[in-house]
């Protein structure tokens, strides 16, 4: 079977089954299965594939059928055009939370000697993205679960970024810390009974990563009690949140002391609030 026969045949199984974007996931597990980009797929596309080969890319589809996400698969995902490290434990990156960092970056680079610190930083794409764009800037990473940990300092290893890592609860009160500039986080906000409902995709990333409790607050009431007093003058939290969030996180930022607006991700959803400290 030539490589266009056989991306055809594994979208259509993936289709079949009821995979969302087929089409794109098989190019992807053609690709990664034969070892090449996506372009050199499209350039030999009439190169015969072994049996091995194809075996082995079906094995790959079987996989994806089963509900694995596409990327824990390959191994591997990009955000912020960095390469990223993922699989089992921890949660997969997501171009909607780019927004947050392009406003972060725009902050950070008008503030002499700034410090950011990300909060629940997971695969540690957003800590990672800014400390690349902002060399200057000192960046801390918080993650508490172990399988993501391994992650996060891979892909600090792996972009060639100097972050401070801090194996720490964000639910805590945090302790020994200094101000900070910018407090940026992409927490879990997923109210628990929803957690369930959620794609068989999604339920295969920990569950640490998207339950943010009963009403999917517990993380931004938290951080905003226990973090937000870390700020400087002028200081900035941005915050992800679920796209029926922004009012009451808004609430709960102005509560304490910081006034806020929401930034719309591509579809026009509320997608972060920026919280600065108010002037006393």
């Amino acid at each position: 079977m030539v490589i266009s026969a056989l991306r055809r045949f594994i979208a259509e199984r993936l289709a079949s089954n009821g995979v969302e974007d087929a089409s794109f996931d098989a190019d992807n597990l053609v690709a990664f299965g034969l070892k090449m980009t996506k372009t050199e797929l499209m350039i030999n596309f009439d190169r015969e594939v072994d049996s091995e080969d194809e075996k082995r890319i079906c094995s790959l589809a079987d996989r994806r059928i089963s509900g694995e996400p596409l990327q824990y698969i390959i191994g591997e995902w990009e955000f912020y055009s960095l390469p990223f490290y993922v699989g089992d434990g921890v949660l997969i990156p997501r171009a909607d939370t780019e927004i947050l960092v392009d406003h972060a970056i725009e902050f950070l680079k008008t503030r002499d000697s700034a410090r950011a610190i990300d909060l629940c930083s997971g695969s540690g794409c957003i800590a990672i993205s800014v400390k690349a764009n902002l060399p200057s800037v000192s960046v801390f990473a918080v993650e508490l679960y172990q399988k993501a940990m391994g992650y996060l300092t891979k892909n600090v290893e792996r972009n060639g970024v100097e972050i401070e890592v801090i194996n720490t609860d964000v639910l805590a009160e945090p302790t020994g810390f200094e101000k900070f500039d910018a407090i940026l986080t992409n927490p879990p906000y997923i109210e628990t009974k929803t957690v369930k409902t959620l794609s068989k995709e999604v339920q295969n990333e920990p569950i640490t990563a998207l339950d943010g409790g009963e009403d999917g607050l517990v993380f931004y009431r938290a951080i905003a009690k226990n973090w937000v007093p870390l700020l400087k003058k002028d200081g900035r939290i941005f915050a992800e949140i679920g796209e029926d969030q922004a009012e009451v996180v808004t609430e709960i930022f102005e509560n304490h002391g910081l006034k806020c607006q929401t930034i719309k991700d591509l579809n026009g959803h509320d997608r972060v609030i920026i919280g600065t400290v108010k002037d006393i």
